[in-house]
């Protein structure tokens, strides 16, 4: 495909628009071909975006997000797009991302036809096309994916205007205008983007050095690309001036900065050698996006891309040479200031121009060769890219999807228990124990939810840890245990003793366990036991009188008993106390439980607020255990204290009425007392 006359000269336009059709082909191929089985499922940050995505969609835009430890808009906007059109799935959100890779492809082949040739450039692309690198970035819905196209973009105006023929000042400024539209709009990418501008000042201070007469000439244009750059930037930098709590990321980032102004070299050294070596020695540390520790390239691919840059640095005067290597400068930057060391995510504004490196000393290469042997030079490239396209297929679609941390971290497991629902025909009433289900990190849930193609499904959902749920329905209830999902599956001892009596195991396999539940016996007895517990109105509600179970919450929830300690405490001493509910209306708005220690309703001792159950899953009739663990404070005096409990919406913090009498409600309970010891 690659292959010229033998000869050193370059390839002809047609033959390089027949190759460039390929290499997009094949791009394409990649980053689409299963796109929503690898990963195996939606990442935290692919859910992140998901919710942004569902504000966009909503018209509750923002310039910048501060979700996520704030989170630029670009990529959460485009994705509501493709939402728009194909509906939510795991693939809607990882469209653009794969869109933008195949773009970044076009866009390497673009600026490489400008900076080197026609074969560097294909040569670069085909590499760009089959490497693993560029392949894992995009291939999930992440703002990543981004950077590339848009530094590609940035550097092919900057090319074309540094290039163009006198007499055409007005095309000249286009294209500088251009690339500092495409400059400024890396800051609404990805953070790391938000270096790239400074490859104008780069630029100019070069040109000011080494060709003085292109900077006379180029100026002008020079002086438009910065202007328009901080046209674009600006809305960001005012919004974030006035909002500085909204970015949180880059104070977690900002460790080895800090250390430098505090005059302490060795954190930037120590990421800075770190990254420099991600090319040949060890790359990108997190499973996330890597297997973890694999450089960029092995060892035999590293030499030609190390040519490359060698054949930069000797050549650095030419201003194509220079730009060159002021991209790969500025794009590695962030990731050479910032944790991890080798960070394939901080340094992507790069990704583009590495393989532009990569091109050109294959080219060279090639060059070098053709005259002694006519084959040698189209041998060698086909062969190089053939490994690297083999290596690149074989790390991403095999070794990587199938470790556990990567099962994990892309929720592998309950994407699984969404696929063995979609071919199941009756499987009854059907409940999911699984972390992260609840109101403020809902994330197993909408990973579910995105993999799940049938909607005759109610999925009650409940984090064992601390809850349990018990379907009503007219037939048995079949359970699903996730092995590996987002964060670590754990079970209450006592809850699940309590569900393993009257539970029967079906199927299982690496993913998931699943038992079946007829009749759930046990729990009769249990709430028998639990509903004797006194129940009262607090001081301050017209006197402390009894209340009778089941007591009802706003009409949604019914406590139908709990289990208290029986025994006292010291201060420091953790509290369980177990309450068992019964919902009254399916209502999807979020509500949380908390329960206090308290001497008068008014001082807390201790505290727990939460609700192991997912509110929106729940129908008429369910009942669930939440078990409350509460720790006292140190400091709390010997004395008697009463368990507070009640309701509330999150969103709002407004607390559920209770039933309290004929024409009386309340806001919260008393149910028993503890005492506590003295130290």
């Amino acid at each position: 495909m690659l292959a010229s006359r033998g000869n050193a000269r370059d390839v002809s336009i047609r033959q390089s628009r027949i190759a460039l059709a390929g290499v997009l082909l094949a791009a394409t191929a990649l980053r689409f071909i299963a796109l929503g089985q690898v990963p195996p499922g939606p990442s935290y940050d692919e859910l992140q975006n998901a919710r942004l995505t569902e504000r966009v969609l909503a018209n509750q835009w923002s310039i910048y997000f501060p979700d996520n430890f704030g989170q630029e808009s670009l990529y959460p906007a485009l994705t509501s797009v493709v939402v728009r059109v194909l509906g939510w799935s795991v693939v809607s959100l990882r469209v653009s991302g794969a869109l933008a890779g195949v773009l970044a492809v076009a866009m390497v082949y673009l600026v490489g036809s400008e900076l080197i040739n026609r074969r560097g450039a294909l040569l670069a692309s085909a590499f760009y096309a089959v490497s693993f690198w560029p392949l894992i970035g995009t291939r999930v819905g992440l703002e990543t994916s981004l950077l590339p196209p848009l530094s590609g973009l940035s550097v092919l105006f900057l090319a074309r205007g540094l290039k163009e023929e006198q007499g055409r000042s007005g095309r000249v400024v286009l294209y500088f205008a251009l690339a500092g539209l495409f400059l400024g709009g890396h800051v609404y990418a990805y953070t790391p983007g938000r270096a790239m501008p400074l490859l104008l000042l780069g630029l100019g201070i070069y040109l000011l050095i080494v060709n003085r007469g292109l900077f006379r000439r180029r100026w002008l244009g020079l002086l438009v690309a910065c202007v328009v750059t901080a046209l674009v930037t600006a809305p960001l930098v005012l919004f974030l001036r006035a909002h500085p709590a909204a970015e949180v990321r880059l104070d977690q980032l900002a460790g080895p900065l800090n250390a430098l102004r505090q005059g302490n070299l060795g954190p930037v050294l120590d990421i800075a050698v770190g990254t420099l070596g991600m090319f040949t020695f060890r790359g990108e540390p997190q499973w996330l996006y890597n297997i973890a520790g694999r450089p960029v390239f092995d060892p035999v691919t590293s030499l030609f891309f190390y040519a490359g840059v060698l054949w930069s640095v000797a050549r650095w005067q030419g201003w194509r040479y220079g730009l060159i290597l002021l991209w790969l400068l500025i794009g590695l930057a962030p990731g050479m200031v910032s944790p991890p060391a080798a960070s394939f995510t901080h340094t992507l504004a790069a990704q583009p121009v590495v393989y532009l490196l990569l091109g050109l000393g294959v080219h060279e290469i090639w060059r070098w060769l053709s005259p002694r042997y006519t084959w040698s030079g189209s041998a060698m490239a086909s062969t190089l890219l053939t490994v690297n396209l083999v290596l690149a297929c074989r790390a991403y679609f095999v070794i990587w999807p199938a470790v556990s941390d990567v099962r994990e971290l892309y929720q592998a497991s309950v994407t699984d228990v969404a696929r063995e629902l979609d071919a199941t025909e009756s499987p009854g009433e059907v409940a999911i124990g699984a972390p992260y289900t609840g109101y403020w990190h809902p994330w197993n849930a909408m990973g579910f939810e995105l993999a799940l193609r049938r909607r005759d499904l109610e999925v009650r959902w409940f984090d064992a840890a601390s809850g349990w749920v018990w379907p009503l329905g007219p037939g048995p209830s079949t359970f699903f245990f996730p092995t590996d999902p987002l964060g670590p599956q754990k079970s209450d001892a006592i809850l699940k003793k309590l569900f393993m009596v009257d539970a029967t195991p079906l199927l299982s396999s690496d993913s998931f366990q699943a038992f079946r539940v007829v009749d759930p016996s046990a729990l009769e007895e249990v709430l028998d036991a639990a509903s004797s517990i006194t129940v009262a109105r607090p001081p301050g509600e017209g006197g402390i009188h009894n209340l009778s179970l089941p007591l009802g919450f706003d009409g949604r929830f019914e406590l139908l008993g709990a289990e208290l300690p029986d025994r006292s405490f010291k201060a420091g001493e953790e509290i369980r106390v177990t309450t068992y509910w019964r919902v009254t209306r399916a209502d999807s708005t979020p509500v949380v439980g908390f329960v206090h220690v308290t001497s008068d309703g008014q001082d807390i001792w201790g505290q727990h607020d939460g609700l192991a159950v997912r509110p929106s899953s729940l129908q008429v009739g369910d009942r669930f255990a939440q078990v409350h663990r509460i720790p006292i404070k140190p400091e709390t005096p010997a004395a008697t204290y009463h368990l507070q409990l009640g309701l509330y919406r999150p969103d709002t913090l407004t607390r559920l009425p209770i039933r309290a009498g004929e024409d009386r409600t309340v806001d919260r309970v008393w149910m028993g007392s503890i005492e506590v010891e003295a130290p």
